[in-house]
Formats: structure tokens, sequence, C-alpha cells
């Protein structure tokens, strides 16, 4: 009897699975196995959207930064190649106090635990999660992964930072690498800037996902920016100014994904 061998044969996938003709679907999920194969010979880069189920204010959808990141790669696949995996919706943040006591995340801000946060996970398991996840990708036919995060306080980013070093190979290529949303613009530009449930998100989403905002759910409320962060004031957001941004950030992920894969040979 045959031994099943442990490691992946390319040459064997495709003596056994044909190859069909690329779809415009991007989104992993909806791809048959042949149609997977064709994009990986053309531009084996997966994107790994990275968002939250977060309070966002009353007035944006508690998914905003999944959206965000997913609709991001989805754009930029569609332009570049590549493959856009399920967004990961748990994501890392930290306690702290803003003084009302110590709370997780926006918690802090508002001084109570707020509804629809649900994406609190240990920083620990996060980071073997994504550890877990880009190696399986790369073990499956892609050279390039990419991690995008809509959700970007400081803590998201170190734990993105160590599962690239984690995953780099002995001379110092760099399989797989990270951004948030807003880092894909180009640096000195004024809208590389990002903010939570502000003037920036809510711009993002009214242009994205416009039919799920409401721009008067803050009206009457003593404190209309409960847990809202941010220089620029969500009531002066637009949805011209969400595309302006949106069409940054896709153009810095594509040079980003085009630029590494490029220098991983």
């Amino acid at each position: 009897m045959q031994r099943m061998k442990k490691y992946y044969e390319p040459d064997r996938v495709k003596r056994e699975v044909p190859f069909e003709p690329i779809p415009n679907e991007v989104r992993a999920i909806y791809l048959r196995a042949g149609e997977l194969l064709a994009i990986q010979e053309r531009f084996p880069v997966a994107y790994q959207p990275l968002g939250t189920i977060e309070w966002h204010g009353r007035h944006l959808p508690i998914g905003c930064d999944s959206i965000k990141a997913e609709r991001l790669c989805v754009e930029a696949a569609s332009i570049a190649g590549g493959v856009v995996m399920p967004t990961i919706h748990f994501a890392a943040d930290a306690h702290w106090d803003n003084g009302y006591g110590i709370g997780f995340g926006m918690d802090a801000a508002a001084g109570f635990q707020l509804p629809g946060s649900f994406y609190q996970v240990d920083v620990h398991l996060l980071k073997k999660w994504l550890i877990n996840a880009c190696t399986n990708y790369l073990n499956r036919g892609f050279k390039l992964v990419i991690l995008v995060s809509g959700h970007n306080p400081t803590i998201q980013q170190n734990v993105m930072d160590e599962v690239c070093y984690a995953l780099k190979t002995p001379d110092g290529k760099e399989p797989v690498c990270a951004a948030m949303d807003y880092t894909l613009v180009e640096p000195g530009d004024p809208r590389r800037s990002s903010d939570h449930a502000g003037g920036c998100e809510t711009s993002m989403m009214l242009y994205l996902n416009g039919e799920r905002v409401n721009m008067r759910a803050n009206d009457g409320m003593a404190r209309r920016e409960l847990a809202i962060g941010g220089s620029f004031a969500f009531d002066q957001a637009t949805a011209e100014e969400g595309e302006i941004r949106f069409k940054l950030q896709t153009a810095g992920l594509v040079k980003l994904a085009q630029e590494k894969l490029k220098a991983l040979g």
C-alpha cells in the first residue's frame, strides 16, 4: 500500500484537479478548487481580513471594522489577483482607565460595558490562531499572506508583527506581512489616519454600506459621542470622503501585494 505523504504535492494536485477559468469571485468560500488553483497559478496571494464585532457608536454597525477590512481585500484582489479568506472577527485590545475605572477597549471610554462588543479574545490565542491560519495557507499553494486589519489599536499591530516575525524564513524572507487599513495610504498624506466611529470610519461606512448608517442615532443624547474617538467629528462625515479614503487604501494594498510577492522571488 502506498503511504500518504505529509506535505502538499502541487504537481500531483495539478494532475488530479484541472484548472477552471478564473472567475470574477475572489472570496475563498465561494471558489471551486479548480478556480482556486488557477488564481494561485497567476497570483498566489491570500488576503486575511481582520475585524471586530464591536461597539461603533450608536450610528454605525457593530461589524464596521470587519466590513472595512473585507471590502478592502476584495477590491484589491479583484484588481491585482489573489484570494480573500473569511474575515476573523476576534481581535486584540487592552484594558485601560479613562477616569471611570479600568475597562476593556472602548468600554473604558464609556464607563460601562458596551453592547455589541463581542470581539475580546486572549492575545496569545489570537497570535496562535493567526500563525496556524497563515501556515495552512502557505502549505497549500500560496506564497504570500497579507493580514489586513480594520481594527487599529497598537496591540493589534503588535500581534500582527509577532505573527509576521514568527513566520519569517531563516534567510529573512517574509511570506506573511501585515497592515492596518489606514497605513496603506502613502506616508505624508493627511488621509493616512483613522479613528473609532469618528469622521474617518463614518465616512468609510457611508461609502461602503451607507444603508446601515443612521446619522440621527445620536440626536438628543447627553453623550452624543459616547465611546467615539478621533479628531474628525462623525457628523462631518461624507460618503465622498469615504470613497477617497477607500480608493487610497485599495491602491496601497495592491502595491503592497505586488511588491511583497515580487520580493519573495
